[in-house]
């Protein structure tokens, strides 16, 4: 480790010289039950909101979304900030939040950016982009370098402003610092080994996701013909997600958690995708009466817990995730390789 405080790439082991990269798939994280105490794991809040890599190059901004869209024209004032960063060239990974009246994150409000206006009562919400890597600067990269050195040159490079803001890192009672993120309105926390390198398009057991709720996200294969009320829409999704092989496997139907709006809108998402065939490899119950889809929206969904037979218990639809790609949509249960200890969340 070096004498001198590491404030520059070349200061720290696992920087590397190469050019400036186009485009970098970010590193996803983990679930696991509940919090745990480890000294060599470091915490900080789980944001709700659009992941955004962004490359700072002699004062020019790109903001890539994580199937790597161009979000740069929807967010001026987070680019202008980043523009004058002092850095020449500089890749950060960050979450794009939008935070409501009292200062608490509104998931819907940042996807409204997205789509036309309703006619509706306008909704205040500001936007932060909360920067919590470092994966480039200056001429290094820096992925092979220990998370807790990223972190540290992170904190010595960025300058926070209005719009971009550092994630805080907390240590100490992981079940006081899980509280205390409920408390103001976090989902849970992101838990991150201190040796960890950053693993681009990967989900690691280096990051480890804690949430209130178990919720993840689904792939819908079809729907339900809906009866009754919801006669001309549908009566509930059909879920899957992929295994590890790119099989996608059923995980179960959610009919639970639509208002008028919502049937409305997911009825209007759907209808382009319809198609004669199933995305599953193998037959499910009930397929028969089945409106098949084409598996290309993604459905964040809550639920008691997963059953012998792969199906969910209890499911709650929450919402759409139309800022993540359907082939990411891998069950967490198959990429899950945390060791014994934290697996169990001890």
């Amino acid at each position: 480790m070096p004498s001198r405080e590491p404030y520059q790439p070349d200061d720290l082991p696992g920087a590397i010289p190469v050019e400036m990269p186009r485009r970098v798939p970010p590193m996803l994280a983990t679930l696991t039950d509940k919090p745990f105490n480890d000294p060599d794991w470091f915490f900080e809040p789980k944001l709700d909101g659009y992941r955004i890599i962004a490359f700072v190059r002699d004062g020019q901004v790109r903001l890539q979304s994580r199937n790597f869209q161009n979000y740069t024209a929807v967010f001026p004032d987070v680019v202008r900030e980043l523009a004058a960063q002092p850095v020449k060239q500089a890749v950060f990974d960050g979450e794009m939040v939008a935070l409501d009246a009292a200062g608490r994150p509104c998931f819907q409000c940042l996807q409204s950016l997205f789509k036309p206006r309703s006619g509706g009562a306008e909704v205040k919400f500001s936007l932060r982009y909360f920067i919590f890597d470092l994966l480039y600067l200056n001429g290094y990269e820096l992925t092979g370098m220990r998370q807790e050195f990223r972190s540290l040159l992170l904190d010595k490079t960025l300058q926070s402003g209005t719009s971009v803001k550092a994630v805080s890192r907390l240590t100490g009672d992981a079940a006081e610092v899980f509280q205390a993120a409920l408390a103001v309105g976090m989902e849970g926390i992101i838990a991150k080994r201190r040796a960890a390198v950053y693993q681009p398009g990967r989900r690691s057991p280096d990051w480890l996701k804690i949430k209130a709720t178990r919720s993840d996200d689904f792939v819908i294969a079809g729907y339900t013909t809906g009866q009754g009320n919801r006669t001309g829409s549908f009566g509930a999704l059909v879920l899957g997600q992929y295994d590890t092989s790119g099989k996608l496997m059923h995980r179960g139907n959610v009919g639970t958690g639509f208002d008028e709006s919502l049937l409305t809108a997911l009825v209007s998402a759907m209808q382009p995708l319809a198609t004669e065939t199933s995305a599953f490899s193998e037959p499910i119950p009930g397929q028969r009466s089945i409106n098949w889809l084409k598996p290309e929206l993604v459905a964040e969904v809550k639920y008691a817990e997963i059953t012998t037979d792969g199906a969910l218990r209890a499911p709650v639809f929450l919402r759409l995730r139309d800022d993540k790609p359907a082939g990411q949509v891998i069950a967490a249960d198959l990429t899950s390789h945390q060791s014994d200890d934290h697996s169990r969340g001890t």
